[in-house]
């Protein structure tokens, strides 16, 4: 990751989608199971690293979208360098979010339960660093 922090956050996100894609397709995956863990990766990816842009007004699959469609429309998609290929993100896009339409209660109950679990693991970091700040 040390060598991606000279991108912006959107050019991150595609970059390491991409990386996450290409794994699955070299290991000859089916295209579904690509699809379904591209969209976990994303979900993964947003509370880690931009949970600061969910919209309340939005489902929780739905800020997966929106994070997603804006990386892709950002200006800077168009700076990340040519010897980084996003062709495979550009394909497999569509398909993440016909999965998301198509399959609101499966998607939803996933992105609810990295929230949750992802908020349990937050709450379990600050606890243990406060203990260390008594010792």
């Amino acid at each position: 990751m040390n060598k991606l922090q000279r991108f912006l956050p959107d050019q991150r996100f595609l970059i390491l989608l991409n990386r996450f894609i290409l794994k699955y397709d070299e290991s000859e995956c089916s295209k579904d199971k690509i699809i379904k863990d591209a969209y976990l990766f994303c979900i993964g990816y947003f509370f880690k690293y931009q949970q600061d842009y969910e919209n309340p007004g939005l489902k929780g699959s739905s800020n997966i979208i929106a994070v997603l469609t804006s990386a892709l429309l950002s200006p800077n998609f168009h700076t990340i360098p040519s010897s980084i290929s996003l062709e495979r993100v550009l394909y497999f896009y569509k398909f993440i979010v016909e999965y998301i339409v198509w399959n609101e209660y499966e998607v939803e109950k996933s992105f609810r339960e990295y929230k949750l679990n992802y908020e349990k693991t937050a709450m379990s970091s600050k606890y243990n660093q406060l203990i260390k700040k008594k010792i």
